[in-house]
């Protein structure tokens, strides 16, 4: 059982990862305006719940998923959307290449295909590529080391296409309005089965991608898929969920909180702060209100990508549902 000694642990974690975003926000607008990449770009900071959440799960064998905090390699995360896999891989390896790299004292933690979840997607059918960088930014001024006690840090950098990043929302909305939660199940169900060969099917129509499920044909995945959708209709749910949320109040330091109302409705409440700290302040806050079902800080520069980048936090699916019932 945890102590409030060890939430304060973790507050303070959270908090200190709070500089690595506005690194790596820096790092990665420089590059993107370098490049003239189409790439939407956002962060944020992993929530309270979620990090005692998977400190606290394991393995089918018992054992823990990690060992403590330090271990967790994503309090601090950026999530960059593509529209396709090819815009994907030139902007990354435009950011490995030596001139990206040139005076960056930051550092890849793991060899470049070490995440690499499009060539070897996840048995719950995630598609994407993760970069793990260790945080070790500059000083302030030539003579300063004020930067010394977040040297080490690590950020977790998430690339996406629109087609991936379409699935994965419509996942996490999915778990929330069905009290699910399928993102962490590690056996397997209908429900992990659905996402599992939607995933596949969206990747062959859209990406030309068959790297799942290599023993059967399209038609096969889309006949069981239609049979699971009969019995679960979970496309039928996403698609009857309205959107919400206050967007045109997001500012470049948010707190998008998703909450469920007296009269059962789950509905969006943005706030917005002058700085990270502040943001981050509240988004603890609110997770020890019991009508708080989510609630993140997140930063971007452009509002239209808090959209993009965040939409389960604007209960939209749309581009997931549209996507997979023009193949079916």
């Amino acid at each position: 059982m945890a102590k409030p000694e060890d939430y304060a642990l973790v507050d303070q974690w959270r908090a200190a990862h709070g500089y690595v975003i506005n690194t790596f926000q820096i790092f990665f607008k420089r590059r993107i305006e370098a490049m003239n990449s189409p790439a939407e770009f956002a962060q944020r900071l992993k929530r309270r719940n979620t990090v005692i959440d998977k400190i606290s799960r394991k393995h089918p064998n018992g054992r823990p998923l990690m060992a403590d905090v330090t271990s967790m390699h994503d309090f601090a995360g950026c999530r960059l959307i593509f529209p396709s896999i090819k815009d994907l891989h030139a902007f990354r390896a435009y950011v490995h290449s030596a001139k990206s790299m040139a005076n960056v004292v930051h550092k890849l933690r793991h060899k470049p295909d070490k995440y690499d979840y499009i060539a070897h997607p996840k048995t719950s059918g995630y598609r994407g590529i993760h970069d793990v960088f260790s945080h070790h930014p500059r000083p302030h001024r030539r003579d300063g080391a004020a930067s010394e006690p977040w040297h080490g840090l690590s950020v977790e950098v998430q690339y996406r296409t629109r087609v991936q990043h379409a699935w994965a929302t419509a996942l996490e909305i999915s778990d929330v309005i069905d009290g699910q939660r399928t993102k962490f199940d590690l056996t397997e169900n209908d429900r992990v089965r659905f996402f599992a060969l939607a995933s596949e099917i969206l990747a062959r129509n859209y990406e030309e991608l068959t790297n799942s499920f290599q023993e059967f044909e399209t038609s096969d995945l889309i006949r069981e898929i239609k049979i699971l959708e009969n019995r679960l209709n979970i496309l039928g749910r996403l698609e009857a969920l309205k959107q919400t949320g206050d967007f045109e109040k997001i500012r470049i330091h948010n707190v998008l909180n998703i909450v469920k109302t007296v009269n059962h409705e789950i509905i969006l409440r943005v706030e917005t702060f002058k700085n990270s700290a502040l943001a981050i302040e509240r988004s603890t806050e609110l997770e020890s209100d019991p009508n708080c079902i989510n609630a993140v800080y997140v930063r971007a520069e452009n509002p239209a990508q808090v959209r993009t980048a965040y939409r389960n936090y604007f209960n939209d699916p749309v581009d997931f549902v549209k996507l997979l019932k023009d193949v079916l």
